[in-house]
Protein backbone atom coordinates (compact mmCIF):
# COMPACT_ATOMS: atom_id res chain seq x y z
CA UNK A 1 0.00 0.00 0.00
CA UNK A 2 1.25 3.55 -1.19
CA UNK A 3 1.96 5.97 2.48
CA UNK A 4 0.27 9.01 0.79
CA UNK A 5 -3.30 7.54 0.23
CA UNK A 6 -6.30 7.41 2.32
CA UNK A 7 -4.64 9.88 4.38
CA UNK A 8 -5.86 13.54 5.35
CA UNK A 9 -4.38 15.82 8.23
CA UNK A 10 -7.30 18.42 9.03
CA UNK A 11 -6.15 21.02 11.47
CA UNK A 12 -8.31 21.69 13.75
CA UNK A 13 -6.55 24.14 15.99
CA UNK A 14 -2.97 25.38 16.79
CA UNK A 15 -2.89 25.28 20.54
CA UNK A 16 -0.41 26.92 23.24
CA UNK A 17 0.02 24.84 26.54
CA UNK A 18 2.82 24.40 28.75
CA UNK A 19 5.23 26.52 26.75
CA UNK A 20 4.78 24.57 23.82
CA UNK A 21 3.19 24.52 20.57
CA UNK A 22 0.39 21.78 19.69
CA UNK A 23 -1.47 21.22 16.63
CA UNK A 24 -4.87 19.72 16.82
CA UNK A 25 -5.31 17.30 14.17
CA UNK A 26 -8.00 14.98 12.97
CA UNK A 27 -6.40 12.07 10.92
CA UNK A 28 -7.90 10.26 8.59
CA UNK A 29 -6.60 6.82 8.03
CA UNK A 30 -8.59 3.60 7.78
CA UNK A 31 -10.48 5.43 10.61
CA UNK A 32 -10.53 8.73 11.78
CA UNK A 33 -8.14 9.38 14.75
CA UNK A 34 -7.70 13.54 16.98
CA UNK A 35 -4.27 13.78 18.16
CA UNK A 36 -2.44 16.36 19.47
CA UNK A 37 1.07 16.95 17.30
CA UNK A 38 3.33 18.84 19.66
CA UNK A 39 5.73 21.32 17.23
CA UNK A 40 7.97 24.14 17.15
CA UNK A 41 6.76 27.40 17.86
CA UNK A 42 8.17 29.04 14.80
CA UNK A 43 6.13 27.05 12.40
CA UNK A 44 3.23 26.99 15.00
CA UNK A 45 3.13 30.95 14.05
CA UNK A 46 3.35 30.66 10.94
CA UNK A 47 -0.10 28.43 10.59
CA UNK A 48 -1.53 30.27 12.99
CA UNK A 49 -0.61 33.86 10.43
CA UNK A 50 -2.48 31.59 7.48
CA UNK A 51 -5.65 30.59 9.80
CA UNK A 52 -9.12 31.77 11.09
CA UNK A 53 -10.50 28.83 13.27
CA UNK A 54 -13.26 31.17 14.55
CA UNK A 55 -14.46 31.53 10.86
CA UNK A 56 -16.02 28.44 8.70
CA UNK A 57 -13.22 26.94 7.06
CA UNK A 58 -11.68 23.95 6.97
CA UNK A 59 -7.49 23.78 6.98
CA UNK A 60 -6.46 20.57 5.32
CA UNK A 61 -2.37 19.92 5.94
CA UNK A 62 -0.46 18.79 2.93
CA UNK A 63 1.23 16.05 3.50
CA UNK A 64 4.30 17.08 0.87
CA UNK A 65 6.98 19.73 1.86
CA UNK A 66 10.00 20.71 -0.12
CA UNK A 67 13.06 22.79 0.52
CA UNK A 68 12.94 26.46 -1.39
CA UNK A 69 16.83 26.92 -2.04
CA UNK A 70 16.37 30.87 -3.07
CA UNK A 71 14.90 31.21 1.02
CA UNK A 72 16.94 28.37 2.13
CA UNK A 73 14.18 26.71 4.07
CA UNK A 74 11.44 24.07 3.93
CA UNK A 75 8.18 25.18 2.83
CA UNK A 76 4.58 23.06 2.90
CA UNK A 77 1.35 23.47 1.90
CA UNK A 78 -2.17 24.39 3.81
CA UNK A 79 -5.30 24.09 2.22
CA UNK A 80 -8.40 26.49 2.97
CA UNK A 81 -11.69 25.66 2.03
CA UNK A 82 -14.93 26.98 1.85
CA UNK A 83 -17.73 25.42 0.94
CA UNK A 84 -16.74 24.13 -2.86
CA UNK A 85 -14.00 27.02 -3.30
CA UNK A 86 -10.34 26.29 -1.60
CA UNK A 87 -7.23 27.70 -1.61
CA UNK A 88 -4.08 26.59 -1.10
CA UNK A 89 -1.52 28.29 1.39
CA UNK A 90 2.47 28.01 1.59
CA UNK A 91 3.92 28.14 4.88
CA UNK A 92 7.58 27.61 6.04
CA UNK A 93 8.08 25.05 8.70
CA UNK A 94 10.94 23.86 9.87
CA UNK A 95 13.15 20.59 9.74
CA UNK A 96 11.68 19.29 12.94
CA UNK A 97 7.91 19.53 11.53
CA UNK A 98 9.18 17.96 7.96
CA UNK A 99 10.66 14.98 9.82
CA UNK A 100 7.47 14.18 11.82
CA UNK A 101 5.79 14.67 8.41
CA UNK A 102 7.07 12.21 7.09
CA UNK A 103 6.78 9.94 9.82
CA UNK A 104 3.36 10.44 9.74
CA UNK A 105 3.10 9.51 5.62
CA UNK A 106 4.76 6.52 6.79
CA UNK A 107 2.45 5.46 8.57
CA UNK A 108 0.46 1.88 7.38
CA UNK A 109 -1.83 1.59 10.34
CA UNK A 110 -3.65 3.94 12.61
CA UNK A 111 -2.55 2.18 15.93
CA UNK A 112 1.23 3.27 14.46
CA UNK A 113 0.48 6.52 15.68
CA UNK A 114 0.77 5.23 19.20
CA UNK A 115 5.01 4.54 18.36
CA UNK A 116 5.09 8.49 17.42
CA UNK A 117 6.77 10.32 20.25
CA UNK A 118 5.48 13.57 19.18
CA UNK A 119 1.81 12.63 18.71
CA UNK A 120 -0.80 12.05 21.52
CA UNK A 121 -4.36 10.38 20.59
CA UNK A 122 -6.62 13.11 22.05
CA UNK A 123 -9.08 11.26 24.39
CA UNK A 124 -12.74 13.04 25.36
CA UNK A 125 -11.60 14.10 29.05
CA UNK A 126 -14.70 15.92 31.25
CA UNK A 127 -13.63 20.05 30.28
CA UNK A 128 -11.91 21.72 33.66
CA UNK A 129 -13.68 24.53 34.91
CA UNK A 130 -10.59 27.05 34.10
CA UNK A 131 -10.10 28.37 30.88
CA UNK A 132 -6.18 27.63 29.75
CA UNK A 133 -4.60 31.05 28.29
CA UNK A 134 -3.03 31.28 24.79
CA UNK A 135 -5.49 28.79 22.74
CA UNK A 136 -6.87 29.61 18.97
CA UNK A 137 -9.13 27.47 18.84
CA UNK A 138 -11.75 26.35 15.81
CA UNK A 139 -15.30 27.05 15.77
CA UNK A 140 -15.87 26.68 19.10
CA UNK A 141 -14.77 27.89 22.73
CA UNK A 142 -13.91 24.98 24.52
CA UNK A 143 -12.14 24.62 27.51
CA UNK A 144 -8.93 22.77 27.23
CA UNK A 145 -9.16 20.37 30.43
CA UNK A 146 -9.07 17.55 28.25
CA UNK A 147 -6.00 19.02 26.78
CA UNK A 148 -4.35 19.45 29.90
CA UNK A 149 -5.32 15.91 30.95
CA UNK A 150 -4.30 14.42 28.21
CA UNK A 151 -1.31 16.23 27.47
CA UNK A 152 0.49 15.36 31.33
CA UNK A 153 0.17 11.76 30.68
CA UNK A 154 1.88 11.91 27.60
CA UNK A 155 4.33 14.63 28.25
CA UNK A 156 7.30 12.59 29.49
CA UNK A 157 7.02 10.72 26.07
CA UNK A 158 6.66 13.79 24.13
CA UNK A 159 9.47 15.28 25.67
CA UNK A 160 11.83 13.12 24.42
CA UNK A 161 11.63 14.12 21.39
CA UNK A 162 12.06 11.84 18.40
CA UNK A 163 16.01 12.04 17.11
CA UNK A 164 16.56 8.85 17.55
CA UNK A 165 13.47 7.90 15.79
CA UNK A 166 13.80 5.82 12.72
CA UNK A 167 12.05 6.98 9.95
CA UNK A 168 11.05 4.45 7.03
CA UNK A 169 12.02 4.88 3.62
CA UNK A 170 9.58 5.79 1.21
CA UNK A 171 8.92 3.66 -1.66
CA UNK A 172 9.40 4.39 -4.87
CA UNK A 173 8.53 3.70 -8.37
CA UNK A 174 10.41 0.36 -9.76
CA UNK A 175 13.31 1.71 -12.58
CA UNK A 176 12.07 2.60 -15.66
CA UNK A 177 14.61 1.95 -18.66
CA UNK A 178 13.16 4.14 -21.92
CA UNK A 179 15.06 6.55 -24.23
CA UNK A 180 14.28 10.40 -24.82
CA UNK A 181 11.67 12.03 -27.27
CA UNK A 182 11.14 9.87 -30.38
CA UNK A 183 13.61 7.36 -29.51
CA UNK A 184 12.60 3.44 -28.90
CA UNK A 185 12.81 0.65 -25.92
CA UNK A 186 11.84 -2.72 -25.28
CA UNK A 187 10.94 -2.81 -22.04
CA UNK A 188 7.50 -2.38 -21.43
CA UNK A 189 6.37 0.36 -18.32
CA UNK A 190 3.51 -1.31 -16.61
CA UNK A 191 3.16 -0.50 -12.90
CA UNK A 192 3.38 -3.54 -10.26
CA UNK A 193 0.36 -4.63 -9.18
CA UNK A 194 -1.03 -2.55 -5.61
CA UNK A 195 -4.02 -2.28 -3.92
CA UNK A 196 -6.78 0.20 -5.41
CA UNK A 197 -5.78 3.45 -4.00
CA UNK A 198 -8.16 4.20 -0.59
CA UNK A 199 -9.75 7.72 -2.25
CA UNK A 200 -11.20 9.24 0.72
CA UNK A 201 -15.06 9.46 0.10
CA UNK A 202 -15.15 12.95 0.56
CA UNK A 203 -12.75 13.97 -1.99
CA UNK A 204 -14.99 11.45 -5.08
CA UNK A 205 -18.22 12.99 -4.00
CA UNK A 206 -17.30 16.59 -2.95
CA UNK A 207 -15.02 17.28 -6.19
CA UNK A 208 -13.80 20.68 -7.04
CA UNK A 209 -16.01 21.87 -10.44
CA UNK A 210 -13.77 24.69 -10.76
CA UNK A 211 -13.62 24.58 -15.03
CA UNK A 212 -9.86 24.51 -15.78
CA UNK A 213 -8.55 25.92 -18.98
CA UNK A 214 -8.62 23.55 -22.02
CA UNK A 215 -6.78 23.74 -25.15
CA UNK A 216 -8.79 22.12 -28.51
CA UNK A 217 -5.98 20.31 -30.57
CA UNK A 218 -7.13 20.32 -34.51
CA UNK A 219 -4.27 18.98 -35.71
CA UNK A 220 -3.52 14.74 -36.18
CA UNK A 221 -0.56 15.20 -34.16
CA UNK A 222 0.61 17.81 -31.80
CA UNK A 223 3.92 18.73 -30.47
CA UNK A 224 3.27 21.88 -29.03
CA UNK A 225 0.57 24.55 -28.25
CA UNK A 226 0.03 28.35 -28.48
CA UNK A 227 2.56 30.44 -26.65
CA UNK A 228 1.23 32.13 -23.55
CA UNK A 229 0.21 28.37 -22.53
CA UNK A 230 1.79 25.43 -21.19
CA UNK A 231 0.36 22.13 -20.64
CA UNK A 232 1.59 19.50 -17.96
CA UNK A 233 1.26 15.69 -18.98
CA UNK A 234 1.46 12.52 -17.15
CA UNK A 235 2.13 9.13 -18.20
CA UNK A 236 2.33 5.92 -17.49
CA UNK A 237 -0.58 6.00 -14.68
CA UNK A 238 -3.20 5.15 -13.44
CA UNK A 239 -0.61 4.54 -9.81
CA UNK A 240 -0.66 4.96 -6.42
CA UNK A 241 0.39 8.55 -7.47
CA UNK A 242 -2.32 9.71 -9.65
CA UNK A 243 -4.51 11.01 -6.61
CA UNK A 244 -2.30 12.81 -5.52
CA UNK A 245 -1.76 14.43 -8.89
CA UNK A 246 -4.77 15.61 -9.15
CA UNK A 247 -4.78 16.53 -6.08
CA UNK A 248 -1.94 18.88 -6.56
CA UNK A 249 -3.83 20.05 -9.44
CA UNK A 250 -7.02 20.67 -8.41
CA UNK A 251 -5.54 22.89 -5.29
CA UNK A 252 -3.67 25.43 -7.42
CA UNK A 253 -6.96 25.16 -10.15
CA UNK A 254 -4.66 24.48 -13.17
CA UNK A 255 -5.05 22.17 -15.93
CA UNK A 256 -3.68 18.52 -16.94
CA UNK A 257 -3.45 15.98 -19.26
CA UNK A 258 -3.32 12.28 -18.22
CA UNK A 259 -2.35 9.10 -20.28
CA UNK A 260 -3.67 5.97 -19.17
CA UNK A 261 -2.10 2.47 -19.78
CA UNK A 262 -4.66 -0.19 -20.22
CA UNK A 263 -3.44 -2.78 -17.93
CA UNK A 264 -3.12 -0.02 -15.22
CA UNK A 265 -6.40 1.03 -15.72
CA UNK A 266 -7.84 -2.59 -14.48
CA UNK A 267 -5.78 -2.08 -10.88
CA UNK A 268 -6.45 1.12 -10.22
CA UNK A 269 -10.48 2.20 -11.82
CA UNK A 270 -11.04 4.41 -9.29
CA UNK A 271 -8.16 6.68 -9.67
CA UNK A 272 -9.28 7.21 -13.60
CA UNK A 273 -12.75 8.05 -12.26
CA UNK A 274 -11.53 10.34 -9.75
CA UNK A 275 -9.16 12.35 -12.42
CA UNK A 276 -12.22 12.55 -14.52
CA UNK A 277 -14.65 14.07 -12.03
CA UNK A 278 -12.05 16.53 -11.25
CA UNK A 279 -12.18 17.95 -14.71
CA UNK A 280 -8.88 16.27 -16.13
CA UNK A 281 -8.55 15.22 -19.69
CA UNK A 282 -7.81 11.66 -20.14
CA UNK A 283 -6.15 10.46 -23.25
CA UNK A 284 -4.79 6.71 -24.01
CA UNK A 285 -1.45 5.07 -23.68
CA UNK A 286 -1.56 1.86 -25.09
CA UNK A 287 -2.97 -1.16 -23.50
CA UNK A 288 0.29 -2.96 -22.59
CA UNK A 289 3.09 -0.38 -23.38
CA UNK A 290 4.40 -1.57 -26.57
CA UNK A 291 6.46 -0.03 -28.89
CA UNK A 292 4.29 1.15 -32.02
CA UNK A 293 6.69 1.21 -34.57
CA UNK A 294 7.93 -2.35 -34.09
CA UNK A 295 3.97 -3.32 -34.46
CA UNK A 296 2.28 -4.52 -37.12
CA UNK A 297 -1.17 -2.01 -38.44
CA UNK A 298 -3.15 -5.21 -37.19
CA UNK A 299 -1.38 -4.88 -33.45
CA UNK A 300 -1.08 -1.20 -32.77
CA UNK A 301 -5.20 -1.33 -33.33
CA UNK A 302 -5.62 -3.69 -31.17
CA UNK A 303 -3.16 -2.00 -28.83
CA UNK A 304 -5.75 1.30 -29.31
CA UNK A 305 -8.63 0.19 -29.57
CA UNK A 306 -8.41 -2.46 -26.31
CA UNK A 307 -7.26 0.69 -23.87
CA UNK A 308 -9.64 2.94 -25.55
CA UNK A 309 -12.87 0.54 -24.85
CA UNK A 310 -11.46 -0.07 -21.14
CA UNK A 311 -11.25 3.48 -20.08
CA UNK A 312 -14.50 4.29 -21.61
CA UNK A 313 -16.15 1.84 -19.76
CA UNK A 314 -14.60 3.21 -16.80
CA UNK A 315 -15.25 7.69 -17.26
CA UNK A 316 -18.23 6.68 -19.44
CA UNK A 317 -17.42 8.95 -22.70
CA UNK A 318 -15.11 8.06 -25.71
CA UNK A 319 -11.36 8.60 -25.24
CA UNK A 320 -10.03 10.73 -28.05
CA UNK A 321 -6.39 11.29 -26.96
CA UNK A 322 -3.53 8.87 -27.94
CA UNK A 323 -0.16 8.78 -26.52
CA UNK A 324 2.33 5.95 -28.74
CA UNK A 325 4.87 4.78 -25.45
CA UNK A 326 8.19 6.31 -26.38
CA UNK A 327 6.87 8.85 -28.59
CA UNK A 328 7.05 5.87 -31.13
CA UNK A 329 5.06 5.49 -34.01
CA UNK A 330 4.83 4.97 -37.85
CA UNK A 331 2.13 5.64 -40.85
CA UNK A 332 0.27 3.09 -39.93
CA UNK A 333 0.31 4.56 -36.18
CA UNK A 334 -1.11 8.23 -38.26
CA UNK A 335 -3.55 6.21 -40.34
CA UNK A 336 -5.16 4.47 -37.60
CA UNK A 337 -5.34 8.10 -35.72
CA UNK A 338 -7.35 9.27 -38.93
CA UNK A 339 -9.53 6.09 -38.90
CA UNK A 340 -10.53 6.23 -35.42
CA UNK A 341 -11.10 9.91 -34.62
CA UNK A 342 -7.50 9.92 -32.81
CA UNK A 343 -5.68 13.15 -31.87
CA UNK A 344 -1.63 11.85 -31.03
CA UNK A 345 -0.22 13.90 -28.46
CA UNK A 346 3.18 14.04 -28.11
CA UNK A 347 5.62 16.45 -26.57
CA UNK A 348 8.44 19.69 -27.02
CA UNK A 349 9.75 19.26 -23.29
CA UNK A 350 11.13 16.05 -21.91
CA UNK A 351 11.63 16.29 -17.73
CA UNK A 352 13.20 13.30 -18.12
CA UNK A 353 11.89 12.22 -14.98
CA UNK A 354 11.95 8.39 -16.22
CA UNK A 355 15.95 8.37 -16.00
CA UNK A 356 15.12 8.58 -11.79
CA UNK A 357 16.10 12.13 -11.38
CA UNK A 358 15.08 13.93 -8.56
CA UNK A 359 12.34 16.35 -7.53
CA UNK A 360 15.05 19.21 -7.71
CA UNK A 361 16.18 17.92 -10.84
CA UNK A 362 12.90 18.15 -12.29
CA UNK A 363 12.12 21.21 -11.21
CA UNK A 364 15.15 22.92 -12.55
CA UNK A 365 14.93 21.34 -15.81
CA UNK A 366 11.22 23.43 -15.91
CA UNK A 367 13.15 26.31 -14.82
CA UNK A 368 15.66 26.65 -17.17
CA UNK A 369 13.32 25.75 -20.42
CA UNK A 370 11.29 27.94 -22.61
CA UNK A 371 8.32 26.51 -21.23
CA UNK A 372 5.52 29.33 -23.68
CA UNK A 373 3.67 27.14 -26.03
CA UNK A 374 5.31 23.52 -24.36
CA UNK A 375 4.06 20.52 -23.99
CA UNK A 376 5.97 19.10 -21.14
CA UNK A 377 6.16 15.17 -20.52
CA UNK A 378 6.11 13.68 -17.05
CA UNK A 379 5.24 10.64 -15.37
CA UNK A 380 3.54 9.11 -12.23
CA UNK A 381 6.18 9.19 -8.97
CA UNK A 382 6.80 10.67 -5.84
CA UNK A 383 9.62 12.71 -7.59
CA UNK A 384 6.87 14.36 -9.56
CA UNK A 385 4.89 14.84 -6.75
CA UNK A 386 7.42 16.59 -4.44
CA UNK A 387 7.88 18.54 -7.66
CA UNK A 388 4.38 19.38 -8.99
CA UNK A 389 4.16 22.50 -6.62
CA UNK A 390 7.28 24.41 -7.30
CA UNK A 391 6.58 23.67 -11.03
CA UNK A 392 3.37 25.11 -10.90
CA UNK A 393 3.76 28.31 -9.29
CA UNK A 394 6.91 29.04 -11.38
CA UNK A 395 4.98 28.51 -14.18
CA UNK A 396 2.27 30.68 -12.93
CA UNK A 397 4.82 33.36 -11.76
CA UNK A 398 5.83 33.81 -15.50
CA UNK A 399 2.14 34.63 -16.37
CA UNK A 400 1.37 31.25 -18.06
CA UNK A 401 -2.12 29.27 -18.01
CA UNK A 402 -1.56 26.16 -17.80
CA UNK A 403 -4.14 24.32 -19.85
CA UNK A 404 -5.68 20.73 -20.21
CA UNK A 405 -5.89 19.39 -23.34
CA UNK A 406 -9.06 18.11 -25.57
Amino acid sequence: MSVYQGKLLELSSVERAFNKSFLHIKLTFEQEVELLWEIDDDTAEKLKAITAFEQNYKYRLSLQSFWDPSRQQHTSFLTKTYCDHSDRLQFACSEEYVKALNSIKQIQQTSEVQTLPFLAINTPFNDFNQDQPGVTSRRYNRKLGWMAVAMISVMSTILLGYSGHSFINETTIAQKTTVKAESVVEDAVVNQAEPEPLIPEEEIDVANQTAVPVIDLNEAVTYSIPEGSVALTFDDGPSKYSVEIVNILNNYQVGGTFFFIGMNVKKYPESVQYAKSNGYAIGSHSMNHPNFANLSLEMQESELLQSNQLLAEVIGEKVELFRPPYGAKNAATIDLMAKHQQKMVLWNKDTEDWKGRSSEEIFHYVLSSQASGSIILLHESQSVIEALPQIIEYLQGQGLQIVSLN
